[in-house]
């Protein structure tokens, strides 16, 4: 059985396209991806995801009933009605995921998706170059890197995955968590890294959009994960807001007292920034808007 590579796009009139590639490529990607969902399925435990439980090592997180509306599964069973790719930089930059899949014994559909990472883009811009019998080759044309592992599958409805943060990257799974609740805000202002603030003022500022950020940043654990002077220099790259004090001897992270400017930490806490490493150009990845002074 020989897997089809797919991509799944931003682009409302692509959104589905297909890779041609050829036989031999084409064995080998299936024993590539066929080692990676065996790797994937060992997880022992399923855990029902709620957007706060983070899974241990053997554990996996998994939404049931979740509604396949790009049509994934439909690539998978008749893989010619689909588009081939555009072998061009802006289209890939469109691409969110690569997925295969096969039918299963039972007849189900069962999908193999990868998230796609912008640094996997194989250039035309400057110079590629590869190694292969002892010499350097130019790379001729557009390409991509196939990662080493699984990002989520998807069968029968059920998505599963070890993180909730880089699956959302691939699809909106908004209607999936919980917004946090005051409990959860209260916790996020007692984390080390973040300034001693009046909990209670800070309620005020903390409407829907606020809590849901901030259930996202506790899910992602990026501010355990992520050295302040990191995230000091990436703000400072975007014109970000955002101020570090000492307290106690310890640098954290300041809190705006305004509405405005903790929406832009927050929503740059959740990593919804990144730079184009082809355009080197700034973004905001929910509106692909061009990033200008904040």
């Amino acid at each position: 059985m020989a897997l089809s590579l797919f991509a799944l796009t931003s682009n409302p009139s692509s959104r589905i396209v297909k890779f041609d590639i050829s036989a031999p490529v084409q064995v080998e990607l299936t024993e590539y991806l066929k080692e990676q969902e065996q790797q994937f399925d060992e997880a022992q435990e399923e855990i029902e995801f709620d957007g706060k439980y983070k899974p241990e090592s053997d554990e996996i997180l998994c939404i049931n009933g979740y509604d396949d509306i790009d049509g994934l599964e439909g690539a998978i069973r008749a893989p010619l009605g689909v588009e081939p790719v555009n072998p061009d930089e802006d289209f890939f930059l469109e691409i969110k995921a690569l997925f295969t899949g096969y039918e299963t014994e039972s007849g189900t559909i069962k999908i193999l998706l990868q998230n796609f990472d912008r640094r996997k883009i194989i250039s035309t811009n400057g110079l590629s170059i590869f190694h292969a019998n002892n010499v350097y080759k130019k790379i001729e044309g557009i390409g991509i890197t196939v990662d080493h592992k699984l990002t989520a599958t998807l069968e029968a409805g059920k998505l599963k995955f070890y993180s909730f943060h880089t699956t959302r990257q691939m699809f909106d799974l908004s209607e999936y968590y919980k917004v946090a609740t005051d409990d959860d805000v209260f916790e996020f202002l007692q984390v080390d890294q973040i300034q001693s603030v009046d909990s209670h003022g800070f309620l005020d500022m903390a409407d829907s959009w606020v809590r849901r950020k901030i259930s996202l940043i506790q899910q992602s654990g990026i501010l355990q994960n992520v050295p302040l002077h990191e995230m000091r220099a990436a703000a400072i790259d975007f014109n970000i807001p955002f101020e570090t004090i000492d307290e106690g001897g310890s640098e954290v992270i300041g809190i705006p007292d305004n509405k405005s400017d903790l929406k832009k930490l927050l929503r740059f806490l959740d990593e919804d920034y990144y730079k184009s490493p082809l355009s080197k150009t700034n973004f905001v990845t929910n509106s692909k808007q061009l990033v200008t002074e904040q």
